[in-house]
């Protein structure tokens, strides 16, 4: 009995975060009320106090459960690899792109959520979820500067490299929920090849050395 009345309180905050997220995509933070998403989930404003304290208690735990999720997703894919092959390289983008797309399309009202109004709820929340995204940015750069220490790569900002990785996968991500001009196949695809000319361009003599022998070889 237990186990059926914890699988049936978590549907129902599943279902609550469900609404939240695509009211909140839709109409903002400020603008959606418990109410509107009392009357979205169609159950009483009782059940939705039983599992929340209030609408900012909802949208942080969203917020930092969504961020939490799709950084733990691709940081299992950034196991050891041969970074001196190219192949390699970009055997591993394909695969962290690959899903971070998943996530994208199961979750788009909670992503188009996390992107359109992360901020500007109050500085806390602000600096959490900034603080979440700037993760990404962190784990690519501990990556990097990883490779610089075995001499794959010079000359290049770690960090500063990572940020513009995220900030442009971020921006693509935007224009494929709500543009859609462009497939994820297509935006997967211009984002490898873009992320490896910039990689490349940091290559040490040796690090030239290993794709040449790749490409020479293939």
């Amino acid at each position: 009995m237990a186990k059926t009345s914890d699988k049936r309180r978590e549907e129902t905050r599943d279902r609550i975060i469900m609404a939240a997220c695509e009211l909140f995509s839709k109409y903002g933070y400020h603008n959606t009320q418990v109410m509107d998403i009392v009357k979205a989930v169609g159950m009483s404003a009782g059940t939705f106090y039983n599992h929340f304290k209030d609408k900012r208690d909802l949208f942080e735990q969203i917020t930092i459960e969504s961020l939490k999720t799709l950084r733990e997703t691709v940081k299992l894919l950034r196991q050891p690899y041969d970074i001196w092959n190219p192949l390699e390289r970009a055997k591993i983008l394909q695969e962290t792109f690959n899903a971070i797309f998943d996530y994208v399309d199961a979750n788009p009202q909670q992503i188009l959520m996390l992107l359109r109004i992360s901020f500007g709820v109050d500085e806390k929340l602000d600096g959490s979820v900034w603080d979440y995204f700037m993760g990404f940015a962190q784990d690519a750069g501990e990556d990097l500067q990883q490779w610089i220490q075995d001499g794959v790569i010079e000359g290049i900002d770690p960090m500063l490299f990572g940020t513009a990785v995220s900030g442009m996968t971020l921006q693509l991500i935007h224009s494929y929920l709500v543009e859609k001009k462009h497939s994820r196949e297509e935006i997967i695809e211009n984002l490898i090849r873009m992320i490896l000319a910039m990689f490349e361009a940091y290559l040490t003599e040796q690090g030239k050395k290993a794709l040449e022998l790749v490409l020479k070889n293939t």
